[in-house]
């Protein structure tokens, strides 16, 4: 992937802000709270921002294609 695709920035609420007002940033990915998550997607909503949202969780998974299931 080229340099500068996926950007991870942790951070706290002016951080958050930030990049959801953001006009360069085009995308927004958010694990934590449901309060929050939902706070993001009300302000992405203004610049038709695309939003990924795993919510109160604690422990988020990719699972992919070729993952034995059954090996558990």
């Amino acid at each position: 992937m080229p340099e500068g695709v996926v950007n991870i920035l942790p951070g706290h609420n002016d951080a958050g802000k930030a990049l959801v007002a953001h006009p360069d940033v085009s995308k927004i990915a958010f694990t934590g709270s449901t309060h929050i998550g939902k706070e993001i997607m009300k302000s992405a909503a203004d610049t038709l921002k695309r939003v990924s949202l795993e919510l109160g969780g604690k422990s988020p998974n990719i699972v992919f294609d070729d993952a034995n299931l059954m090996q558990l």
